[in-house]
């Protein structure tokens, strides 16, 4: 494309110079060295400035500051090229510095061109980027129901509150509420894309006075977070499934307490469990739940959900969302 843009530009700068052999090779060196330097030095510019600013921060901005610095490097490059060839090699661009200019001109009609169409695939890119995380959140919204209603949990519970009716009549009652609460919070996240975390502490509440009438005192939850973390957002049911999750990964027995720690450093909610594995069962692994929740942040944070294991402690970190 080079050579037919250089071919073009030569006929249209010099069709007489088509008349004899000595003229066309020269025509043809100094126009694809032109167009060679100023199709790749160009697209370096371009690239530079993507580095800073990109199309999708602030398009305006970005096509004034590509225009700028390609008619800044266009400019320069074929003043010095004019130069280059007419002081050191004795080859004279035919025309004088008319024909620099034209060559200016052209190549600046084609860069206008090259922006216009990175804007657009840049646009459509956006598109499709923001169709597809629509679909990820519908598919993890119906993951997190399915993952959430969960019989094991539901049976445990109802397990656990079989023995309650006998022993504690009153804490039964309380424990058909809390358990009620956490239900009425799973059906109301799917219709909820990020809740504050004070709405989700007051579920999470709910779960955990559950779980620890279930194990006793082999389960705790230390929460430490300040008002101003507590004001801001994460998606729905997130702590309670890392809780979850902790809870069917490890043993929880007198000689091996589980205690969770939650807590929040530098923007971000730290998980964080001593690891004391237990054999579990066919279909409790817990990738679903962490690939549903790091494809929920996808679309609200550029900051991943980090998980570390090393082998002692699990580590979720997951980034506090500030809404206004």
């Amino acid at each position: 494309m080079i050579l037919v843009l250089a071919s073009i530009m030569g006929v249209l700068i010099c069709p007489e110079c088509f008349e004899k052999w000595e003229y066309i090779w020269r025509l043809e060196v100094i126009m694809l060295t032109i167009w060679l330097v100023m199709w790749y030095g160009n697209a370096f510019v371009s690239h530079s400035i993507d580095k800073y600013v990109t199309w999708l921060e602030n398009p305006a901005r970005r096509f004034a500051l590509g225009i700028g610095g390609s008619i800044v490097f266009s400019v320069s490059a074929i003043v010095l090229l004019a130069v280059l060839f007419e002081k050191v090699f004795g080859i004279s661009i035919g025309g004088g510095w008319t024909n620099v200019w034209i060559t200016i001109g052209a190549t600046l009609l084609v860069l206008l061109f090259m922006l216009s169409k990175e804007f657009l695939y840049s646009w459509r890119a956006v598109s499709i980027r923001e169709e597809k995380m629509r679909s990820e959140v519908l598919s993890s919204r119906f993951d997190l129901l399915k993952s959430q209603i969960n019989p094991h949990f539901m049976f445990n519970s109802l397990n656990t509150l079989n023995s309650l009716i006998y022993e504690d009549q009153d804490l039964a009652a309380k424990y058909v509420g809390e358990l009620s609460k956490v239900y009425r919070t799973v059906l109301a996240s799917a219709d909820n894309e990020v809740v504050t975390v004070t709405e989700e502490l007051n579920m999470l509440k709910s779960y955990i006075f559950l779980q620890s009438i279930r194990f006793e005192d082999k389960f705790k939850v230390n929460i430490t977070l300040s008002e101003e973390a507590q004001s801001m957002h994460i998606p729905p049911m997130v702590l309670q499934m890392l809780i979850e999750n902790a809870i069917k990964h490890n043993e929880i027995t007198k000689a091996n307490p589980l205690v969770v720690e939650l807590f929040e450093e530098e923007g971000l909610i730290y998980i964080k469990n001593k690891i004391v594995l237990k054999d579990t069962l066919p279909g409790d692994s817990s990738s679903i739940g962490l690939s549903n929740i790091q494809d929920r942040y996808k679309v609200f944070s550029d900051i991943p959900v980090e998980v570390l294991n090393d082998g002692d402690q699990f580590i979720v970190k997951i980034p506090l969302l500030k809404f206004q």
